[in-house]
């Protein structure tokens, strides 16, 4: 009798597993890398170090920008996960199998390193901005599927040489803007993922 109680608490496990991989309508997860990783404290050596050996420490710049004093520089690394579980409801109420309950949630970790140079070519100031955090989650009854409950594209978007090309075939608002538009002429750079509607790009709207 013991040894048949033992084999019954032993399966106990594996058919509860069982049951939630059937009420399971799937689980997935998105992993995106933007950028290399940073030298650790980067920032706090710079001050006074030539163009030549900033580039050789960190390669080239991902965003570069004019000002009247020199040049500004950015380096950028990101990490983003997306997160999507979805939980069949056809136990709930019958004819309902297409269904599926669905939760979604995206994490973040940023690591921005923005340099300023002087006209002799030689780091002026230096600043570092990391996040490391939740950027949105949510949850919906969707029929057959699992989609991500989280857009990322704004920070998934391809750094601003990649498109300094195709810019004058965009629509012409867009065209317009591309003096403006950080990243793309001398009016500074701006952090991947701000939002469209501020700054010199509010003007496309």
């Amino acid at each position: 009798m013991f040894s048949v109680r033992a084999m019954l608490v032993r399966k106990a496990p594996c058919a509860g597993l069982l049951a939630l991989l059937l009420l399971l309508g799937g689980c997935t997860q998105w992993y995106h890398r933007l950028g290399a990783a940073l030298p650790e404290d980067y920032e706090k050596r710079a001050e006074g170090e030539s163009l030549a050996k900033v580039l050789a420490a960190l390669g080239p710049p991902m965003r570069l920008a004019a000002t009247d004093r020199g040049l500004v520089m950015a380096w950028e690394a990101w990490r983003i996960r997306q997160d999507a579980l979805g939980v069949g409801l056809g136990w709930v109420w019958a004819g309902a199998d297409f269904l599926t309950l669905n939760w979604g949630g995206a994490r973040i970790r940023g690591d921005y390193l923005v340099l300023s140079f002087d006209g002799e070519g030689r780091v002026a100031g230096a600043a570092r901005v990391r996040r490391n955090d939740r950027i949105g989650s949510g949850t919906a009854v969707q029929p057959f599927g699992l989609v991500p409950m989280v857009n990322v594209s704004d920070i998934l978007r391809p750094l601003p040489q990649h498109a300094w090309g195709g810019s004058q075939l965009l629509p012409l608002p867009v065209v317009l803007n591309n003096a403006q538009r950080p990243g793309m002429a001398d009016t500074g750079i701006e952090q991947r993922g701000t939002p469209r509607g501020v700054g010199a790009s509010a003007q496309e709207w």
